[in-house]
């Protein structure tokens, strides 16, 4: 995910006077300021005249016929762009307009990278990315933005002959973040924390939020408790960021700092570098930097542009071990493809077709590489949906399933943690790898809870969501499987079963779950009305 919008130095200086925030609501992937970048390096950046202009019409040239498919969320709409015309949009709308040509081109090659890389990341809605910060944001190109596409054409970076999974902030505050340390499983070797000598003395932020504000931003997302009485750091992370916060009064009474910082909203608290004081009923914040800090840091990367290092230097310092390369010589993953030159800048599609409908009405896709074939998913989802449709009295038919090949892809698709190993919506169910889902019960188990959360999925819309999955797993397991929860056990808030810390709590909330969801079908009879 990119940034929302530019950060400018202006905005990493702290003011004399305390803030205080009353928080907002914001969208998930806006609060993560960040964008997922694939990257791939050549040898070399082409030099491109200052004075050069280039057009959309050279873009669409350079684009080699490879177009994105680009959902436009305001309407819904889907257009298709091509490549390099896309990469001179979105450097558009993520870049400072004001940086030096080697900080531009470096996040060029960022923003291609995490295209290719992330191509298809909207499969489910017939489209590769959308427009808004949960992927990247477009802005109409400009004469600076065409120049640095141009000067990097068909320049990733790579990790071992594979397109590279890269991330990027408004500024790391001094020192980068370990990847693994903001998403449990991101562990690649070139994404460690890192001191950054071009921020180390940027001022720090102060701000502050009272209890009442924090327990309404909880409470949004999903916890539960009578009042908020404190927040304490509960652990930090190698580079010396928070990693967790005691909550004390609420349910569940632990938060990862990240996701604390997403409830609060992530313009206001703009990072987990922070410490953290009571005053009364209030909890002051004071930090450095601004975004998750993983990976490029984007005040940096145009700090180091102005004191003369190259985009080549600029890359290496936030992504150690990567390689450039052409992308001719890397392999592409399967939602990207290649169509005859466009003449326009983009082309007006109503929606990409996924496959014929099958007759079964569930269609499927799987890795290339995958031993598990679409035929084998097909029959188990079919059989779950006949079985478990004569119980439940409902059907989603036609029904999208994918089996993805990595947990980075799982991950990257769903937003949810590695431990999770399958995600229901709608009509679409995303599966983690067949290798990892054969360690956690297998394949066919995993497909039957998710078909059984589609089926109950449209009664319970409006209900907590242990509800939801709780059926799910009672379910699909059958009804003497599943022990009743006692008496005096609680249900699991929607945090507790949405954003928990690790595997352990979440397996622990969906046991809660599905005993909860048999205790109350036990009065109520009518798995309907359970609530």
């Amino acid at each position: 995910m990119p940034l929302h919008a530019w950060v400018p130095d202006a905005l990493m200086t702290a003011t004399n006077a305390t803030k205080t925030f009353e928080p907002q609501r914001t969208p998930r992937t806006l609060c993560f300021l960040v964008v997922f970048v694939a990257i791939v390096f050549v040898p070399f950046v082409a030099y491109v005249p200052a004075q050069t202009e280039f057009t959309e019409a050279d873009l669409i040239a350079a684009s080699g016929g490879r177009v994105m498919r680009i959902g436009f969320l305001a309407d819904g709409h889907v257009t298709a762009i091509p490549l390099e015309a896309y990469v001179a949009r979105v450097l558009a709308g993520e870049s400072d307009p004001k940086a030096a040509d080697a900080a531009q081109q470096a996040l060029a090659i960022a923003i291609r990278t995490y295209t290719l890389k992330n191509a298809g990341r909207h499969a489910r809605d017939g489209y590769d990315l959308c427009d808004s910060t949960h992927c990247q944001v477009l802005r109409p190109s400009t004469p600076t933005s065409r120049r640095a596409a141009m000067a990097t054409v068909g320049q990733v970076l790579t990790y071992n002959g594979q397109l590279a999974e890269v991330f990027y902030s408004a500024s790391c505050g001094g020192r980068s973040e370990r990847a693994g340390d903001v998403w449990p499983g991101a562990d690649y070797p070139y994404l460690v924390s890192r001191r950054d000598d071009v921020c180390e003395d940027d001022p720090e932020w102060v701000v502050e939020f009272s209890l009442d504000a924090v327990q309404r931003a909880l409470e949004r997302v999903g916890f539960e408790g009578d009042r908020l009485r404190g927040v304490e750091v509960d652990g930090h992370t190698s580079s010396g960021r928070v990693a967790r916060l005691k909550l004390s009064g609420m349910r569940p009474n632990v938060i990862a700092a990240d996701q604390f910082r997403l409830a609060i909203g992530a313009v206001e608290l703009r990072s987990t570098a922070f410490t953290l004081e009571k005053h009364g009923d209030q909890l002051q914040f004071t930090g450095r930097g601004f975004g998750h800090g993983v990976g490029m840091c984007a005040i940096g990367a145009s700090r180091r542009a102005l004191r003369g290092e190259t985009a080549r230097a600029i890359l290496a310092q936030y992504y150690p071990g990567l390689d450039l390369t052409p992308v001719s010589g890397v392999a592409i993953p399967d939602e990207t493809r290649t169509t005859p030159l466009l003449s326009v800048p983009g082309v007006e599609i109503a929606k990409a077709a996924v496959g014929p409908p099958r007759a079964s009405g569930v269609t499927v896709s799987v890795p290339k590489t995958s031993a598990v074939t679409a035929s084998d998913i097909e029959r188990f989802a079919t059989a779950a949906h006949g079985d478990l449709s004569r119980t439940l009295g409902t059907s989603v038919l036609p029904m999208t399933i994918r089996l993805h090949d990595t947990l980075d892809s799982f991950r990257l698709a769903t937003n949810r943690p590695w431990w999770v190993s399958e995600v229901a919506e709608g009509t679409t169910i995303d599966l983690a790898p067949a290798a990892v889902l054969a360690q956690r019960g297998g394949l066919e188990a995993s497909v039957r809870v998710a078909v059984a959360e589609l089926l109950v999925a449209g009664a319970f819309s409006e209900r907590a969501a242990w509800v939801r999955i709780g059926a799910a797993r009672y379910f699909s397991q059958g009804a003497t499987a599943v022990k009743p929860a006692s008496a005096g056990t609680r249900c699991p808030t929607d945090a507790e079963l949405l954003l928990a810390v690790s595997p352990a709590a979440q397996r622990e909330a969906e046991s809660r779950a599905e005993g909860c969801f048999a205790r109350e079908l036990a009065k109520v009879k009518d798995w309907r009305a359970v609530r």
